[in-house]
């Protein structure tokens, strides 16, 4: 539900943020750090560079994934209504070169060359994905568009309540969880009559929850490499899997 304030800016009702309507320029993951202090716009001073969170709150579905390096006819997974969007430059630049930068970081370390992991969205493509930044790449850092954000610093701050009864409700969302996985893996289909066809704590209103309601519950201050354990938190029991590499 946005807004056109007319100066530069769009606010999502639903989630009380504001956002930068034009990305501008490109820039590398530290500029776009460092630029947020000093980034003013419609009168205000307090933008922030968003978390993966606030970043993935702007995805929409109806997007069209590229097949190819033409862009014609394709649909981003931004409302390009309200925002300023465009793909890569097709004449250095892959079409699905349109990632935008988030503030949160991965937990786990740096890759092999040395370089910081940032999780983006990519609204050309419509997924969240890890971008090395600094490092030794020898073709410079890689850079993205950014949306600052401010307003309602409490978005994507989980709250969580043990129901002691196998639930957890997050009270930032509203939404109720089961505490345990299904313990069994299972095709999507299979997945979506689990759910609709479970009975569980007193409730029989069960869904398989859409990709931004599954989104809110990852904790990015966890990981296998860093915490030995799922990106959820505690209070969630995660079913172990068997990686490829047999761990």
């Amino acid at each position: 539900a946005y807004l056109d304030n007319g100066d530069g800016t769009i606010t999502d009702l639903n989630t009380g943020l504001m956002w930068q309507k034009d990305p501008g320029d490109k820039m590398t993951f530290d500029e776009a750090v460092a630029g947020a202090d000093s980034f003013s716009l419609a009168g205000y001073d307090d933008w922030r560079l968003p978390t993966i969170k606030e970043l993935y709150s702007l995805i929409q579905f109806s997007g069209t994934d590229p097949s190819s390096d033409d862009h014609t006819g394709l649909v981003p997974f931004i409302d390009d209504d309200y925002f300023v969007f465009t793909y890569g430059d097709a004449t250095d630049e892959r079409v699905i070169d349109s990632q935008f930068a988030s503030s949160t970081t991965y937990v786990g370390g740096n890759d092999l060359s040395g370089a910081g992991q940032m999780f983006g969205v990519n609204f050309a493509d419509g997924r969240i994905k890890g971008y090395g930044y600094g490092g030794n790449n020898p073709n410079g850092d890689k850079l993205f568009y950014v949306l600052y954000v401010r307003g309602n610093s409490s978005y994507g701050i989980n709250d969580f309540v043990d129901n002691n009864n196998g639930t957890i409700t997050d009270n930032a969302t509203g939404l109720t969880w089961m505490q345990d996985d299904s313990n069994v893996s299972m095709d999507w289909e299979d997945a979506l009559s689990y759910c609709e066809n479970l009975s569980f704590a007193d409730h029989d209103d069960w869904r398989l929850p859409d990709a931004k309601e599954l989104q809110s519950i990852v904790d990015y201050s966890r990981s296998p490499d860093s915490t030995g354990s799922a990106t959820i938190d505690p209070l969630f029991s995660s079913t172990q899997i068997t990686a490829e590499n047999g761990n």
